[in-house]
């Protein structure tokens, strides 16, 4: 069963049909093809905006991947985990790293961790390298999910961009929130619009945090145009 997903996962991202990307159109590395047509579609007026998404919901991406390796250590390393508690009076820790208790459990997968400690999971992933605030730098599209381990339908869920990649620490901004409830979804909260406004939203923890991608069937093609040094992904209905 998991090489059957593995499999289908793999067939996503490396869907491509040939052209070349239109004028203006930022380039897009998916590193979670489901997780980043399900974050396209939740900000879809700020993805067409940027020109990171097309009407169709297709990116194009450099034909040579450009992928951080070890994507999942380095969110743990080294980002911020204030944004989980604005407004907050107490000290919070620098990193999620330096949040961890001895009994923590952290599993890697490339670009995703997933911290376990106690009853309290915290997923971490890098969804998608691109060009957000259009300065010429890549920066990343980061997914986080916390939750209980035994509620496994009830989370909430982060859409972070990190614009500045070279500091110690890796300050994201939250660019929407949502609260996901078995099969009910609620934005908390949407500041994807605005030029990286930060949220007023405060922290609850509402269950186990998993990788899930968009649930609707897709028809998926992939064609390579001979010499071309871009390739136009289609994950849409």
């Amino acid at each position: 069963m998991n090489k059957r997903y593995a499999c289908l996962a793999l067939a996503a991202c490396l869907s491509l049909a040939a052209g070349c990307a239109p004028q203006n159109s930022r380039m897009v590395e998916a590193l979670d093809g489901g997780q980043f047509v399900a974050m396209s579609r939740a900000m879809r007026p700020v993805m067409l905006k940027k020109n990171i998404v097309d009407e169709k919901g297709d990116w194009y991406s450099p034909m040579f991947s450009t992928r951080p390796a070890d994507a999942g250590k380095t969110l743990v390393d080294r980002l911020s985990p204030a944004f989980r508690f604005p407004g907050s009076h107490l000290a919070v820790a620098p990193t999620f790293r330096a949040m961890l208790t001895p009994d923590a459990r952290v599993k890697y997968q490339d670009n995703k961790a997933v911290i376990e400690q106690g009853m309290n999971r915290v997923t971490l992933e890098l969804v998608a390298v691109t060009d957000w605030n259009n300065d010429g730098v890549d920066d990343w599209l980061v997914n986080c999910r916390t939750g209980y381990t035994d509620t496994p339908q009830r989370f909430r869920e982060y859409y972070l961009v990190i614009i500045n990649l070279t500091t110690p620490v890796l300050k994201p901004y939250v660019l929407m929130v949502l609260d996901h409830v078995y099969s009910r979804v609620t934005v908390r909260n949407d500041a994807s619009g605005g030029e990286l406004v930060e949220t007023n939203v405060m922290e609850f923890l509402q269950g186990q945090s998993t990788m899930t991608e968009a649930a609707d069937s897709r028809t998926v093609h992939r064609k390579l145009e001979e010499g071309s040094s871009l390739r136009q992904t289609s994950l849409s209905h």
